[in-house]
């Protein structure tokens, strides 16, 4: 028995699991698959058989599925004989589920984007007011539901770095590295936060491990003579700001370091 009978078997097999699963466009995707490949492949008359008894009972379950009757308002039937006529009504099945199952996604994503948004001012207000305990509380159920989120991490970090609270901003930026060690936005909030709590040494590495994975980037550069400039390593600001203004001969306040390190100098 061929690679692609067995595998049209298994689509028909699954369409019932897959609809108890409520995965309703990977069911009518595999019933449409199936029977495409029965219509092109020559198949001898005791294989047909068996595909024609595994086809009616697939069409019969995805007939009287409950969701698809919520949704769609035509009848999906099958009789032996009538593949085409069967693949032809799936087309058409598939094609309004993609697109209204993807105007369901989107509409999902918006609400899910409005709700951070709003659980993130929250936590904004509970902070203004010191309440460091239920702002954590707030933006921790927020990481629960999207653990590997990167991104929401970082936001996260940022508010509690708006109000001064350099610890817990460090831990949540903790976690995004840990999610994606490479990602050099990460690595530059570490270096903020990092600097922001005097603690300038450890802000310089992490910057310069964020300038290895992205040179081109003038506001690394800027933050990194920041720290410098705080370390009255006035050569280094100087060296740093000359980086930035390579890459962007526009950046003023590059520029500003530039002259108040030189000027530190006696130059």
């Amino acid at each position: 028995m061929s690679a692609e009978i067995l595998k049209a078997k298994k689509q028909l097999g699954e369409v019932n699991m897959l609809l108890k699963q409520g995965k309703l466009l990977a069911a009518v995707a595999n019933l449409h698959e199936a029977v495409g490949f029965i219509l092109k492949a020559q198949l001898m008359k005791h294989e047909m058989q068996s595909f024609t008894e595994s086809l009616d009972k697939a069409a019969y379950h995805l007939a009287n599925d409950r969701e698809l009757k919520k949704i769609y308002p035509l009848q999906i039937s099958y009789k032996p004989g009538e593949e085409r006529e069967l693949l032809a009504s799936l087309y058409a099945l598939l094609t309004f589920l993609q697109e209204n199952l993807a105007d369901e996604a989107n509409s999902h994503l918006a609400a899910l984007a409005e709700y951070r948004r709003k659980q993130l001012e929250l936590a904004r207000t509970l902070l203004q007011s010191d309440d460091v305990a239920k702002a954590q509380q707030v933006c921790g159920r927020l990481i629960d539901a999207a653990k590997t989120d990167t991104e929401l991490k970082v936001a996260v970090a940022d508010i509690f770095l708006e109000f001064g609270k350099y610890d817990e901003a460090l831990e949540y930026l903790k976690a995004a590295y840990a999610d994606n060690p490479e990602s050099a936005h990460v690595f530059n909030k570490l270096g903020m936060v990092l600097r922001k709590s005097g603690r300038l040494e450890e802000a310089e590495k992490f910057y310069i491990q964020a300038l290895e994975r992205q040179s081109h980037d003038e506001v690394i550069y800027f933050n990194l003579g920041r720290v410098y400039l705080d370390m009255k390593r006035w050569k280094n600001a100087i060296s740093a700001a000359d980086r930035a203004l390579t890459i962007n001969a526009e950046f003023a306040e590059a520029r500003k370091m530039k002259m108040y390190a030189t000027k530190q100098m006696g130059g």
